[in-house]
């Protein structure tokens, strides 16, 4: 019976020796893997029931639980080498959210730039006359004067110069920034005279560098200004960009703070009453095409009659042309200082 039993074993064991023989010969990998490969086939047709169930309770777990414990932890090589644990499940999540800081903030003082070209732009001019008197004296005439004062000064001060128009003809505002981003200058000056017809009895100088404004008065001024701007609907998304670009934003009010505080030393010298209305944000088109940074002054207020006289004298608006200088040439002296 044992001597049976054997020989149907060795006859077993030789006939699965053949058949895996001839599988090989036929290229078939050995049964033992195909048994396995049939049972996996078979777990994943099965496994979907058992999911199922799984999912709904682990979704069940994660609303329940709170969110703290769910974010998991930051780990290195540095922490399994000396065992700490990590940041706790706070503080990983903040690390893992920027903040909108983080992502645009940026430092100018990193890059070595200083000002040698400066462009000067005089406001409106041909049929955009701008403010006008009942003398008509007028915003373009008094403008395009200081500019040609302004870069004189400039020129002796070793700067190089240039001018957006150089006589009284109209050139839309995307042309007066295609102008400047042409000629990669550094900064860029805009001057402009105010008219302020409910405030007859003010006179002040204010300094404008690019950003948003919530003030209705503001925004009514830089709409009016900014109807011969020649851009469409279609480039607005570009131009919103440009409003809250940061560096040349943080530049650009320091170059206006910088102005305004010479021009406003300067000629309150000679008019006790002139008020100081400060460094202020807003959308001029002007200065949301420039890609350089960019201010725009109003110089005066042509809508008071004492300020309209002084403008009409050409001694008056060559000290608003040495205060601008002044200003500029401070700006780029402290670039040069930080070193930038």
């Amino acid at each position: 019976m044992r001597a049976a039993t054997i020989d149907r074993v060795k006859r077993r064991v030789l006939g699965q020796a053949v058949a895996e023989n001839l599988d090989t010969i036929r290229g078939l990998p050995p049964r033992g893997l195909r048994r396995r490969a049939r049972l996996t086939r078979l777990w994943l047709k099965r496994a979907g029931l058992l999911l199922l169930p799984l999912s709904f309770a682990g979704s069940s777990y994660l609303i329940s639980k709170p969110t703290a414990d769910v974010v998991p932890r930051l780990t290195t090589p540095s922490m399994l080498l000396t065992g700490n644990p990590g940041p706790s499940p706070r503080m990983a999540r903040a690390s893992l959210t920027p903040t909108i800081d983080s992502l645009q903030r940026f430092d100018p003082a990193a890059l070595p730039l200083s000002v040698h070209r400066v462009v000067l732009d005089a406001g409106h001019g041909g049929k955009d006359a701008g403010a006008t008197t009942t003398a008509r004296l007028t915003e373009k005439d008094i403008t395009l004067d200081i500019v040609q004062r302004l870069r004189t000064l400039l020129v002796q001060g070793g700067f190089e110069v240039v001018i957006t128009r150089t006589d009284d003809r109209f050139l839309a505002l995307r042309d007066r920034a295609r102008v400047a981003n042409a000629s990669s200058s550094d900064i860029f000056v805009s001057i402009h005279v105010n008219s302020i017809a409910e405030h007859t009895s003010s006179r002040g100088i204010e300094t404008y560098y690019l950003g948003p404004t919530n003030d209705p008065t503001l925004t009514r001024l830089v709409a009016n200004e900014n109807q011969a701007s020649g851009y469409s609907l279609a480039d607005m998304r570009k131009l919103l960009d440009g409003i809250y670009a940061d560096a040349r934003r943080d530049e650009s009010r320091r170059l206006a703070a910088s102005v305004q505080s010479q021009l406003f030393t300067g000629l309150r010298q000679n008019d006790k009453g002139l008020e100081n209305w400060g460094v202020k944000r807003a959308p001029f088109i002007v200065l949301v095409a420039t890609e350089m940074p960019a201010v725009l002054a109003e110089v005066g207020c042509l809508s008071n009659d004492r300020e309209a006289a002084m403008l009409h004298q050409p001694d008056y608006r060559q000290q608003i042309a040495q205060a601008l200088f002044r200003g500029i040439h401070a700006y780029a002296s402290g670039n040069e200082k930080k070193g930038i």
